[in-house]
């Protein structure tokens, strides 16, 4: 293995709340400095008093019958007990009764949530103040609101939605959770991070995608529709992924978005208020250079960590393999290996996405999984399954953590109980002078080749 550059961290990669240290040379892409802010809460009254492209909260409240604020599940690392409070209290201000406010859990496609973790998600106290509801896309509480182009017109894309074919006959139909598009004021709390299909989550994401129905899940997941070039980890601009969840969202009374960046230690590094495009588009731009990194030359082994909460499923972890091998310009040599580092408790995860995801993988070939999304709907979670069949037809693909290895050699992945395991495998593979890359934490650290 060849030495990277110097650096002050010895190698490590998270796997959920631990640090696997790697004794190896080897090139070395650290967590980027990103201090906690010293003051979230002095932070968040500067943002709400003077918010990004919108009126204040408690301007754009004033009069409102009904007030949801939508929240991202437990599968995001986003404290939303912190950023809840002063929210509420900004639609106090403007005479929002708390009967008006609901708090939408977008759970998307991942299972429903349990009063117990609804609780622990915004806090016991405004658990039992406010009716805390899951957006759950299979659950028959949603509203059909029309066909994407009714709201927005094709104009509105840069890309073919062609992909929407594969989920009705055609149609591209918006379907949201009825409390969040029935109410007159829509607020989005989440967090902003690389996303491979979005560029990066955040702003509009929490209601387009986390409170969709299924029907709008299936043709923005559709693998037509995220095989356009332009659909791309780290791109905002002239992406039509990003551009369908702006449409969806235009369906909603969205005004209104507090979004944050996590830093050292989990804390609170950035955050901004206001319209949800202008605020996910400020916190990009500060943060962008921690995110996304260059190098020289291909790797032969990545090794990528996952931190919790990503870690406690392969449906969410495999992330951080598709975010190497499915960069613009992957910084992995064709045939190469990646291996991301998770236990993996939950198997291939336990809501109906990553339930299909397993099934998937599990069940026929990487070639015949590819072949068969272009032609018909793969379902629940099966836009991950195709993206990692894909990955598993360029590159090899491994798990290091002390899962299910019978369930992980299943789903064609490769099982290792130590980093040795997976650099002798490199080696064998690729040579004994294997160049290896270690990304501590490959959920928060793209890394693309110098182009």
């Amino acid at each position: 293995m060849s030495a990277g550059s110097p650096s002050a961290t010895p190698p490590f990669v998270f796997s959920g709340e631990r640090r696997l240290p790697v004794e190896l040379d080897c090139d070395f892409e650290a967590p980027a400095p990103m201090p906690a802010l010293t003051d979230v809460d002095a932070a968040l009254d500067r943002a709400l008093d003077a918010p990004v492209g919108a009126p204040p909260l408690r301007e754009l409240a004033r009069g409102a019958g009904s007030v949801a604020i939508v929240v991202p599940d437990a599968s995001r690392r986003c404290p939303v007990a912190r950023l809840l409070p002063p929210l509420i209290a900004e639609i106090e201000r403007a005479g929002v009764a708390d009967d008006r406010v609901r708090i939408v859990i977008g759970c998307g496609l991942h299972r429903a949530t349990t009063p117990g973790e609804k609780a622990d998600l915004v806090g016991p106290a405004l658990a039992r103040r406010f009716a805390v509801l899951d957006a759950q896309g299979l659950a028959p509480d949603t509203t059909d609101l029309g066909d994407i182009e009714a709201l927005a017109g094709a104009a509105t894309f840069d890309g073919d939605l062609s992909g929407g074919d594969l989920s009705g006959g055609g149609r591209r139909p918006v379907t949201l959770n009825t409390t969040v598009s029935a109410a007159d004021l829509v607020v989005a709390v989440g967090i902003v991070e690389p996303h491979l299909y979005a560029g990066y989550s955040g702003g509009v994401k929490a209601v387009s995608i986390g409170c969709a129905g299924h029907e709008t899940i299936a043709w923005t997941h559709s693998p037509l529709f995220l095989d356009q070039p332009a659909v791309r980890l780290c791109r905002l601009d002239g992406n039509p992924f990003q551009q369908a969840l702006r449409a969806i969202a235009s369906a909603t009374r969205l005004r209104f978005a507090l979004n944050v960046v996590l830093g050292d230690g989990g804390g609170v590094a950035g955050l901004a208020a206001g319209d949800p495009a202008a605020v996910q588009r400020r916190l990009v731009e500060t943060h962008a250079g921690a995110w996304l990194r260059r190098r020289p030359a291909p790797a032969d082994l990545v090794l990528a960590g996952v931190p919790a909460p990503k870690d406690q499923s392969l449906y969410q972890a495999s992330r951080a393999a598709t975010y190497v091998g499915l960069a613009a310009r992957p910084a992995l040599a064709d045939g190469g290996l990646i291996v991301f580092c998770a236990d993996a408790p939950l198997g291939a995860g336990d809501g109906p996405g990553e339930e299909n995801f397993g099934r998937l993988l599990a069940g026929e070939t990487a070639m015949d999984l590819v072949e068969r999304g272009c032609v018909e709907p793969l379902g629940p979670g099966g836009q991950r399954a195709y993206m990692m069949a894909k990955l598993m037809l360029r590159y090899r693909v491994g798990v290091l953590g002390g899962g299910d290895r019978g369930l992980i050699e299943r789903m064609g992945l490769l099982a290792f109980g130590s980093v040795g395991q997976a650099v002798g495998e490199a080696r064998r593979a690729r040579g004994p002078r294997a160049r290896a890359l270690v990304i501590a934490d490959g959920i928060d650290t793209v890394v693309e080749l110098d182009g």
